[in-house]
């Protein structure tokens, strides 16, 4: 029974995507191919705003709690803005 529950729920999670995998991208393999690199630059936008996330809480004192909210404002914020730039980046090279 938990076998069938297991590959029900992740049949529904993950049946929409699939289908649009299957159905607009699997074809053109230049797709695919887009769509790694796409997932590539998110990744490394996302290690870089980590990186300098966790370099700002090491360098601040960790018993300021006010400091350490901020800077998780300005770890949220700074994340947003550098996808977007990797995001605009992307573009670039794609065009």
């Amino acid at each position: 029974m938990t076998l069938a529950i297991f590959f029900g729920c992740t049949f529904i999670a993950f049946g929409p995507a699939l289908g649009l995998f299957l159905f607009t991208i699997a074809r053109d393999p230049l797709r695919i191919i887009i769509l790694i690199a796409g997932a590539f630059f998110w990744l490394a936008s996302m290690l870089l705003s980590a990186l300098i996330w966790f370099i700002t809480v090491k360098a601040s004192n960790p018993q300021d709690e006010l400091l350490q909210k901020g800077l998780l404002i300005f770890g949220v914020m700074f994340s947003v803005l550098l996808q977007e730039a990797f995001r605009f980046l992307y573009y670039k090279l794609l065009r």
